[in-house]
């Protein structure tokens, strides 16, 4: 799995389909995503695979600018979800998510999932937990979270907006956050090296 950015204009720019898998996701402003099929335009948060047989492709941002982030590698046909998630400090309300035991001051649920997700901060600051483990990220850092690992972003130093990519659901494929006294016990796997 990786990803790249991708800066777009006015003036169209080739995309090349570097992976068996990969997935266009627009992180701001709104891009023509143009193939031999035809055209599209996305917004952002909105996103579109591309398929090798469908191309050659192209990206531009109509008048304006836009940012798109590339998500490559390989994954199944049944997938978790895909967009962008924006959080800002504030006093936790009742948290649906499992329970929690470290300092708090964000709305964001403690949760895990049926499949691997990634994270890429596309701005701002703050702490991230992935199952025992808090660790500080900033703009241009991925988190990768292995599937059943609960996850949670509950500090943050500035604003934060951030695309997520949901994999290929496994074990039995519930999308969206699972919690522990809703849905049962996590399924871990096991991480890799």
């Amino acid at each position: 799995m990786g990803f790249e950015f991708v800066e777009l204009t006015a003036q169209p720019r080739a995309i090349a389909v570097k992976a068996d898998k990969q997935r266009l996701l627009v992180t701001r402003g709104s891009c023509r995503l143009t193939s031999r099929v035809g055209a599209q335009v996305l917004n952002e948060g909105q996103f579109s695979d591309l398929d090798a047989a469908k191309g050659p492709f192209t990206a531009d941002a109509g008048d304006r600018t836009a940012q798109v982030i590339m998500f490559l590698g390989r994954w199944g046909a049944e997938l978790g979800g895909c967009g962008i998630f924006k959080l800002t400090p504030s006093t936790p309300a009742w948290c649906k998510g499992d329970p929690f035991n470290y300092p708090k001051s964000t709305n964001f649920d403690s949760h895990y999932h049926d499949c691997d997700e990634y994270w890429v901060i596309l701005e701002g600051a703050g702490t991230v937990i992935v199952g025992s483990r808090s660790f500080e990220v900033e703009a241009g850092d991925c988190v990768a979270i292995g599937m059943g690992h609960h996850h949670d972003l509950p500090q943050l130093r500035a604003d934060v907006k951030g695309a997520y990519f949901e994999t290929t659901l496994e074990g039995k494929k519930r999308f969206g956050h699972l919690w522990e006294h809703r849905h049962g016990p996590a399924d871990v796997r096991a991480e890799r090296v």
